[in-house]
């Protein structure tokens, strides 16, 4: 079912690469879908650190304003180009965007397209086509944790840090997850033990309750935290580096905070140079979805499965409408709230 035109919808445009303050929600223009890709009427949506990082012009996926932000989204098929075999109109889908997911309507490639389940609410499946897939690769592909396994999570009321949770629970790993003392409840509600990274030692902390021996697995995607995950780490254990969080300060970009974020990463990568002892890997979505689409779809089938049948329960701190999202953008930057903030585009 191929489209010939372009269509006008509504979206959250970042005028300029900036903070909340570039974004404009405004009449926008999506092109028809090309050959291999689908164009959807978007239902829900994320907001995830990368869109900040993208509206910053500091992630290497960064466009061009311009642009329209957003980077995973849950919606139903309108049309698709002439490649495309395994989807209808009509099919509610989830999809990894990268951009342009905060708008009534966006063209994705059809080779991160998964169907969704009837009955699944596309506010809890939009939280798994990022932050829940990111933990669960995270887990299974690059650590390939073991039950019984002990893992550090710095940022562990976070999005993704709430799915290595949820996920690491069911795979029975026990997680020691690195937060604020505001975000105890939450963290311990998910079957993890808190450490209060402003009051105590977080690499301490974890040798204590380890037995001296260190976390068999750190997932770091905060950044300047990275030399003490790795400390934190057992001899022979990995850490996973998926993030720099700390590059922005309230949204906003700080170049102090980024060289030392920086600074942090080099030195704990430079480990992976000197033979045996601690491992270290970066983990990136995009590249991994670019490189092994197959991967992309089956991980999130598996996810889309488990919250079909309740294994799962994403936690949703908020939920905005399109219209808000210039200040649900601001309320996010500030971190303060657990779980996966989405909005909310359009009915089914």
């Amino acid at each position: 079912m191929a489209a010939d035109r372009p269509l006008t919808t509504t979206a959250a445009v970042a005028s300029r690469h900036g903070g909340p303050e570039v974004l404009d929600v405004r009449p926008w223009d999506v092109a028809p879908p090309g050959p291999d890709e689908v164009r959807l009427r978007i239902e829900a949506a994320g907001i995830s650190f990368a869109d900040l990082l993208i509206c910053q012009g500091m992630h290497p996926e960064r466009r061009r304003a311009p642009f329209v932000p957003g980077w995973d989204v849950v919606g139903v098929v309108e049309s698709f180009g002439s490649n495309v075999r395994d989807v209808a109109p009509g099919d509610r889908v989830a999809a990894l965007s990268i951009v342009g997911g905060w708008a009534e309507h966006v063209v994705v490639p059809s080779s991160v397209v998964v169907p969704v389940a009837p009955g699944v609410e596309p506010t809890a499946a939009v939280c798994l086509v990022m932050d829940y897939i990111v933990a669960y690769q995270m887990l299974t592909r690059s650590a390939s944790v073991r039950r019984g396994d002990t893992v550090l999570i710095q940022g562990a009321g976070g999005g993704v840090g709430t799915a290595l949770m949820q996920l690491g629970r069911q795979m029975g790993v026990q997680v020691l997850g690195a937060d604020r003392e505001k975000k105890r409840s939450h963290v311990e509600a998910e079957g993890g033990v808190l450490i209060d990274f402003e009051r105590e030692d977080v690499v301490k902390r974890c040798k204590q309750l380890t037995g001296g021996r260190g976390v068999d697995v750190a997932f770091d995607g905060i950044g300047a935290t990275a030399r003490a995950s790795l400390r934190a780490v057992r001899p022979g254990g990995k850490m996973v580096w998926f993030g720099m969080v700390t590059m922005l300060s309230g949204g906003a970009r700080d170049l102090l905070r980024t060289a030392k974020t920086v600074g942090n990463v080099a030195a704990v990568f430079a480990q992976n140079l000197r033979p045996g002892g601690k491992r270290i890997s970066f983990y990136s979505i995009q590249k991994l979805a670019r490189s092994h689409a197959d991967w992309y779809r089956a991980d999130l089938a598996v996810l889309l499965a488990m919250l079909a049948d309740r294994t799962i329960h994403p936690q949703i701190s908020a939920v905005w409408k399109l219209s808000d999202v210039p200040h649900a953008v601001t309320v996010f930057a500030k971190g303060s709230m657990p779980g996966k903030q989405v909005v909310a585009i359009g009915a089914s």
